[in-house]
């Protein structure tokens, strides 16, 4: 099973497939000098947390007693958990507003949410200074009801562990229809049934977590008051930090979808893309529009063009976003495939600045007293980085992530039912085909 390569017109114009279903890449080799690099870097860190595990946070970190949070939280969990919201975005564009064709990308949005969040949670297990309490968060006669960040300790872990682990779980069970034998294909033919009855119900929290969790993030900052610079210190914080978050996801999305079509020499579809960059661009439009309102509204903007460090931040945080969202209402823009590359890494850039800024640059909780990750810090973040890379390589190499044309491989564990026109063309079972490249 091998990637369609883009057929060209009379005038070399490449023409764009269509996705149908998610399969497997099963072309080339899986390990690479890259990503032998990347599991160095990720063993390094996870090496350090562990030595970190077993030893005081003092000589690890460069947190303070007027800096409490580093950048494990700063910016792998408050930033990178807003790239995984890829499943909430495109979830709540394709249910909740009919966009039937991005169930196609769905699973390339689900497995790297999965990715970022439970990532961000061994950066968090490692930054908190007494790790092995964790399991107080199952036992509710030992929370702290007082606590800020009650509701986001309980609803991170409950998302990723349960919410995203049923969403992928048919990743697994096709994987495993493919390889196994005859009595096991019986026993997941009877038993998928039971995945789509439940699968409302979970469908249910797999969107009201991730709302709630993420505008949480946002109100949390709200408690540190004048801490945080007058141009991102609002009332309306949690409402942007939700929707800077969809921005986020959608485009890296983008962004992934069309890295990884060219790192395995995928086909496009032009007209999912398009779709994926409306949304980026309305999104867009509506967190700037917001946000224009709120200064206005608090009487900030004099405080915007100042022109002094933090209006400057702004500014270039703010273009970050605005530029995109405009180039993205063009059709020429977005049906280049470079353009639209450019703008959704942007618009990924621009949306994680404006999570990190208010946490790290904009917080000065004490003049005299200053914060910069230390060395083992910076080693840590970048393995837990590293290893979501290798995880996410692992997987679409072995399992249907990545969108294509249609194949042989089994889909009969979709949660839901598609669309017809969704359908893959080919209804062959995989154990009627012969083997993958590669070999299983």
């Amino acid at each position: 099973m091998t990637p369609t390569t883009p057929t060209e017109d009379k005038r070399g114009t490449t023409l764009i497939n269509h996705w149908q279903c998610g399969v497997p890449v099963t072309r080339g080799p899986v390990l690479s000098p890259l990503l032998f690099v990347l599991i160095a870097i990720a063993a390094l860190g996870l090496g350090l947390a562990a030595l970190r595990f077993v030893s005081p946070l003092g000589p690890f970190s460069g947190m303070n007693d007027v800096y409490a949070w580093g950048i494990w939280k700063t910016y792998n969990v408050m930033t990178l958990t807003a790239l995984g919201s890829g499943p909430l975005a495109l979830g709540i564009a394709a249910w909740v507003f009919d966009r039937q064709r991005l169930h196609v990308v769905m699973r390339t949005a689900l497995v790297s949410g999965f990715l970022f969040y439970s990532t961000g949670l061994i950066a968090l297990g490692f930054d908190v200074g007494r790790p092995w309490n964790f399991y107080s968060a199952l036992l509710p006669w030992r929370w702290n009801s007082g606590s800020a960040m009650l509701e986001i300790s309980i609803c991170m872990p409950l998302y990723c562990a349960l919410f995203l682990s049923f969403e992928i779980l048919p990743l697994f069970l096709e994987r495993l229809y493919y390889t196994g034998n005859e009595k096991s294909r019986a026993f997941l033919r009877h038993f998928s049934p039971v995945i789509r009855k439940v699968y409302p119900f979970f469908l249910v929290g797999a969107y009201v977590i991730p709302l709630m969790h993420q505008s949480s993030l946002g109100g949390l900052l709200l408690l540190a008051g004048t801490k945080i610079n007058p141009l991102w210190q609002t009332p309306v914080m949690p409402l942007l930090y939700l929707i800077a978050a969809g921005l986020c996801g959608i485009a890296f999305t983008i962004l992934l979808l069309m890295i990884a079509c060219l790192r395995y020499r995928r086909s496009l579809d032009a007209g999912i893309l398009n779709e994926l960059a409306q949304i980026l661009a309305g999104v867009s439009f509506v967190f700037l529009t917001i946000q224009f309102c709120d200064l206005l509204w608090r009487h900030q903007l004099a405080a915007v063009f100042a022109f002094d460090r933090m209006s400057f931040l702004f500014l270039a945080e703010t273009i970050l976003i605005a530029a995109p969202a405009v180039a993205l209402c063009f059709r020429r823009l977005r049906g280049t495939p470079r353009s639209l590359l450019n703008m959704s890494a942007l618009a990924c850039v621009g949306g994680m600045a404006y999570r990190f800024i208010p946490t790290s640059i904009a917080y000065e909780p004490d003049r005299s007293t200053a914060y910069f990750p230390s060395a083992p810090e910076i080693v840590m973040a970048a393995g837990y980085i590293a290893l979501g890379c290798v995880a996410f390589t692992l997987a679409v190499n072995y399992f249907a992530v990545l969108p294509g044309e249609a194949s042989t491989w089994d889909h009969s564990f979709r949660p839901f039912r598609w669309p017809h026109k969704l359908m893959p063309q080919s209804n062959t079972h995989p154990h009627q085909t012969a083997p993958l490249e590669r070999g299983i």
